[in-house]
């Protein structure tokens, strides 16, 4: 728990890192914002085909073919002209005129003072009178400027309306404090007019656009507007704030929304969306003037060496009169992008919810299960995007999302591998008291952990306990001096075990529990557990040293080894398993623990363990057993007194004690008898308890051959006296 809460002081540092810079600069990562804007962007618009615009083109061509560039005030003129023969409705001119024609002969004559009896062109009048007599509206174009240097004129744009705003809370209009207008005799002769300004910050990428510029405290309409607003014969515009920080520029029947700067969010389209014709085509009559009708006409230049292309969303460099045409399309199509004022609590909220679901994923600890939730957090933030870019025409700026999303996942998969990491560090500490280091690092290096899986396996199985343990604890009465007894004794046995590559089971209270060859094979397994056993009850002699003498805390055990099938495995619930060794050759080797009572033995093998041996130990044949309601069949039992030969002496009496338990089984009571009691009266140097045992069993047959049993039969009254 304290982990998790620990945990938690991260995950809510770094959101909190990640939400108060959203916060203090919520355009930081702008330019990843428009990578996706610009990827969303070629999959919209791709079939559009504008309806409402028409451009005719002073390109290459129409400049090669007719005159220099700039091009001569008749041929506009002429162009105008031309154009009044078509059904067209509105004429936009995306061309500055800001000083006179140098081209026109009246000013050739007259920058050169020279006087002549007749009238030379005038081909700015000529192009005035056309503007004039145009029988359809014609728009012309301005340019504000904000610059330290502000040149007195004394005109003002002219529009056909007025624009007006409600009370508006925070609103950021541009406001110029300069302009560069056309000529008077042209600017007069307009129908109206507006700004040709398409940029309105420093960013390298065209994404908005204003429509509406401050100038000496009026208010002034873009180019693209006041088409719209000329065509819609509108004479009122208003500027109306909705929902909090959101703008709208009513219009006609069009609600136009705008951001806190009166810009719109462009919506690009396919390169070949607006229909252009050359003009030089136009002056030639080299065209079907039924493409005209009802359409606006934007007369512009895309000449290289004329105009300067913009930088914009689809990677595709466009002219000012392509931008103008897309923002006229835009606001008749209801095609721009929607500026909201919740924009800012989505951003919020999502980033809240992605720190908040992956946090949850660390209970479950998988790092399979914290990338699914990742990508399904992914999948709703993707869809929600775009469901907003191309249903609802709302771009949301993701890229603080999708950080969060990535910084999310990178501290939960850390987390996980931390706590992944400590509770290896954990498996090895509890393998390092199961196994020795060998066989555990062998163990964690296997992936698909074969060696862990339950199977039936030929494993020699050891049982210790500590003799009269319950008398130990009585005397101790103290849980924490209890405790460092039985760590004190559980140590050195447990490195015992290890180090002849043993695996610990469990501790049972005072008892231990052990097997070789499980979870890793080792070769001759019974002699390590033998090993094992007899170098615990040399241990046990040093340890003893330790107290004082005849203390009652003095500590004898007794052993078990058995070698059998077992099966080996994970075992237990699905929260709580354990790796142990479960069948019949494991009780076996419990029971010869227990059975070591009985003969007032240390160590006691079973026959498999015996004929498995490979190394030398002093053994003598102890009884033939069988256990009551498990293990029927009879089978040797042997007693080890140390690793090594026996020496002559106890080589004699072992095969004494052997040839007397041989005549026993033979029913030759008597002769059976007179071994042990000389075994005995010799004061042997083996254990002389199990002398007495056999005696009292050759008296009982001597006395009635019917007690006489070839096997001891191993139950719970002889095992408990």
């Amino acid at each position: 728990m304290k982990a998790l809460f620990k945990y938690l002081v991260i995950f809510i540092i770094v959101f909190c890192s990640i939400f108060f810079t959203f916060k203090s600069y919520p355009d930081l990562f702008l330019n990843l914002d428009n990578e996706i804007k610009s990827f969303l962007l070629k999959h919209k618009n791709k079939s559009h085909q504008s309806k409402n615009v028409i451009i005719v083109d002073i390109d290459d061509k129409s400049i090669n073919q007719t005159s220099q560039w700039p091009w001569r005030r008749d041929l506009f003129a002429k162009l105008i002209d031309e154009l009044q023969t078509t059904n067209l409705k509105v004429i936009g001119v995306d061309i500055m005129f800001s000083k006179e024609d140098i081209n026109s002969p009246f000013n050739v004559l007259k920058s050169l003072d020279l006087k002549i009896n007749r009238q030379l062109p005038n081909y700015d009048e000529l192009f005035s009178k056309a503007i004039k007599n145009s029988s359809k509206p014609i728009i012309l174009g301005y340019h504000f400027f904000n610059n330290s240097f502000k040149q007195k004129i004394s005109q003002k744009p002219t529009t056909v309306g007025t624009l007006k705003k409600t009370k508006l809370n925070k609103i950021d209009i541009l406001e110029a404090n300069n302009i560069n207008m056309n000529i008077s005799l042209l600017q007069n002769s307009a129908y109206s007019s507006g700004f040709l300004n398409i940029i309105n910050s420093d960013s390298p990428i065209l994404s908005n656009v204003p429509l509406i510029i401050k100038y000496e405290n009026e208010l002034y309409p873009s180019f693209a507007l006041e088409i719209i607003r000329t065509l819609k014969d509108n004479k009122n515009t208003l500027i109306k704030q909705i929902e909090n920080s959101s703008y709208k520029i009513e219009l006609d029947n069009l609600n136009i929304s705008v951001d806190k700067k009166a810009s719109l969010s462009l919506s690009y389209y396919k390169n070949n969306c607006f229909k252009t014709i050359s003009a030089v085509d136009i002056l030639n009559k080299n065209y079907d003037k039924t493409i005209f009708d009802n359409k606006i006409v934007l007369i512009g230049s895309s000449a290289l060496d004329v105009v300067s292309l913009n930088n914009t969303l689809i990677d595709k460099k466009l002219s000012t009169t392509q931008i103008h045409a897309t923002i006229i399309e835009n606001i008749l199509n209801s095609n721009f992008f929607i500026n909201v004022n919740w924009q800012d609590n989505f951003i919020s909220a999502s980033i809240f919810i992605i720190f908040t679901s992956l946090f949850l994923t660390l209970f479950f600890n998988k790092i399979l299960f914290s990338s699914y939730v990742s990508l399904l957090l992914l999948f709703f933030i993707s869809f929600t995007i775009c469901y907003f870019f191309y249903i609802e025409n709302i771009f949301i700026n993701s890229a603080f999302i999708f950080l969060s999303l990535i910084i999310a996942f990178i501290c939960t998969i850390t987390i996980i591998f931390i706590k992944k990491t400590k509770e290896l560090m954990t498996l090895k500490k509890k393998f390092a008291a199961k196994v020795s280091n060998n066989v555990m690092n062998d163990l964690l290096k296997d992936e698909n952990s074969h060696y862990l899986r339950t199977k039936q396996k030929d494993i020699t199985i050891f049982f210790s306990d500590i003799i009269g343990f319950s008398q130990i604890t009585n005397k101790i009465n103290d849980p924490e001096k209890l405790t460092k007894f039985l760590n004190k004794y559980m140590n050195p046995m447990t490195k015992i075990i290890m180090k002849n590559k043993g695996t610990v089971d469990k501790f049972i209270g005072d008892s231990i529990m052990a097997y070789w060859n499980a979870p890793f094979s080792v070769n001759n397994h019974q002699d390590l557990a033998l090993t094992s056993a007899l170098e615990q009850l040399k241990a046990l002699e040093k340890l003893n040293k330790n107290y004082e003498e005849n203390s009652p805390l003095k500590i004898k055990i007794r052993i078990g080894i058995n070698s059998g099938k077992a099966y080996v495995g994970e075992m237990g619930a699905d929260d709580r398993n354990d790796y142990t060794a479960l069948g019949s050759e494991v009780n076996k080797a419990s029971i010869l623990e227990q059975a070591c009572k009985i003969y007032k033995t240390s160590c006691i093998i079973s026959q498999s363990v015996k004929i498995a041996l490979k190394k030398d130990y002093t053994i003598r044949l102890l009884d033939t057993i069988s256990i009551e309601d498990t293990i029927k069949a009879p089978f040797n039992i042997y007693e080890v007194f140390k690793e090594g030969k026996p020496t002559q002496e106890e080589q004699i009496q072992i095969d004494s004690f052997e040839k007397a338990l041989g005549l026993y089984y033979k029913k030759e009571f008597q002769k059976a008898l007179d071994i042990f009691q000389e075994l005995k009266n010799k004061n042997s140097i083996l254990n002389t308890y199990a002398i007495s045992f056999h005696i009292k069993r050759c008296e009982k047959c001597l006395l009635n051959t019917s007690f006489f049993s070839p096997v001891t039969i191993i139950n719970k009254r002889l095992i408990s006296r």
